[in-house]
């Protein structure tokens, strides 16, 4: 079945955080006696491991110096140091980018790390450096590498004309670096691969009840189309993606079933709360697909939101907005009302007076659909009262 559900992915085109906990450089230092001499007349940089004081500890940091020769237009020109980073740990492919590090809201695929700081004014035309010279210091949670584990990264420091922009001297090198943290390559791997594990279940609540109906495939299919398509996919692509879902169709159809406490765990592992809520999202529409939603799917839905990590009020309060009481089989006061037969009846009552406080005041809003959800809910809030909050009979 995963085997199935895996023609999925590998129709997808996919696109394009991590804190480096450990740094080493790629190679113990040579001797000084041994090492060949700089060439003085060129620009020279490399970066080397470094700390700072952090508190009562201290945390690594990158250190890039330079050396050799900056040639000028002109005595006292302006000049600006800019470096950039590239992963380049597999070289047979195209370097990939290292990207800065949001303070706030998603990673921006184009945002591409970049440094550049002021370093003042030369003396004279032509500077050289004879000695190594500390331009700047990176910490390695402004920016995102693509990929956890070892990466080999390729340092590129500009000196550069403040006045024109004019690269006046450049250099390059490299270091090896332990990524302890998810790349952004890795994230987007497991947004896909969350996103194939939801097909899964989704195709799960619709065979709930033992029939897998056509509403219900066709809202997993156009679920699935937002998620993986693409619209600069060709038709041969299209036309896999769609004969893979209804070979995955077919599979439930015959009766076949996925392992779905399994499912769950490893989605639970790479999704986050938001990812996780996307495929409670669309198990329930799934469910609503048909105009009615039976026993065994509310089973399943509730222990699929459990499974999740997805609290119930969550889940009715989503609940609510795609399956509205209608379409209820039976009237399930646990996934309805919120009540359960574990609520003391100080607890039921409260929870009833909270749903009843919600529904009395849409009993006359100026939309016919909810009036008439409201009245129903009003009705089964007092059936609900009898049952977990009964009257006690006078002595």
């Amino acid at each position: 079945m995963f085997r199935k559900l895996a023609n999925v992915r590998s129709t997808l085109q996919r696109c394009c955080s991590g804190i480096l906990r450990r740094l080493q450089p790629p190679a113990a230092a040579v001797p000084g006696e041994f090492s060949p001499p700089l060439d003085l007349s060129v620009f020279n940089c490399r970066v080397r491991i470094g700390r700072e004081a952090l508190g009562e500890s201290w945390r690594s940091i990158l250190v890039v110096d330079i050396c050799g020769t900056i040639q000028a237009p002109d005595d006292g020109h302006g000049i600006d140091v800019r470096i950039e980073l590239n992963d380049v740990t597999d070289a047979a492919q195209e370097p990939l980018s290292v990207l800065n590090r949001p303070k706030h809201g998603p990673l921006n695929g184009s945002s591409r790390f970049v440094l550049q700081s002021d370093m003042g004014r030369l003396c004279h035309q032509t500077t050289v450096l004879q000695d190594w010279t500390t331009v700047a210091q990176l910490l390695p949670e402004w920016f995102v590498l693509p990929r956890r584990g070892p990466r080999h990264l390729q340092y590129t420091v500009t000196i550069a004309s403040r006045q024109t922009g004019a690269t006046l001297a450049q250099a390059t090198c490299a270091g090896t670096y332990e990524n302890a943290e998810a790349g952004y390559l890795d994230i987007e791997d497991d947004i896909q691969r969350a996103r194939t594990l939801a097909v899964g279940l989704a195709f799960s609540v619709g065979a709930a009840n033992g029939v897998l109906l056509d509403p219900e495939v066709n809202v997993i299919c156009a679920w699935v189309k937002t998620n993986f398509g693409s619209a600069d996919a060709s038709l041969g692509a299209h036309l896999e993606l769609d004969r893979a879902l209804q070979k995955t169709a077919a599979f439930f159809r015959r009766g076949g079933t996925l392992n779905v406490p399994q499912i769950c765990r490893e989605i639970v592992q790479i999704a986050p709360l938001v990812g996780r809520l996307d495929i409670l999202d669309l198990c329930l529409r799934v469910a609503a697909a048909k105009g009615q939603v039976t026993v065994a799917e509310l089973t399943l839905l509730k222990n699929l939101a459990e499974a999740l990590q997805i609290d119930r009020h969550r889940l009715r309060t989503m609940a609510e907005k795609i399956l509205p009481i209608e379409m209820h089989q039976t009237r399930d006061a646990e996934m309805i009302l919120g009540v359960t037969a574990a609520m003391s009846q100080d607890e039921a009552r409260h929870q009833l007076n909270r749903e009843y406080a919600k529904w009395s005041s849409r009993v006359i809003s100026s939309d016919p659909a909810i009036r008439r959800q409201a009245d129903q809910m009003i009705k089964l809030i007092a059936d609900a009262r009898t049952q977990y909050v009964p009257v006690k009979s006078a002595p």
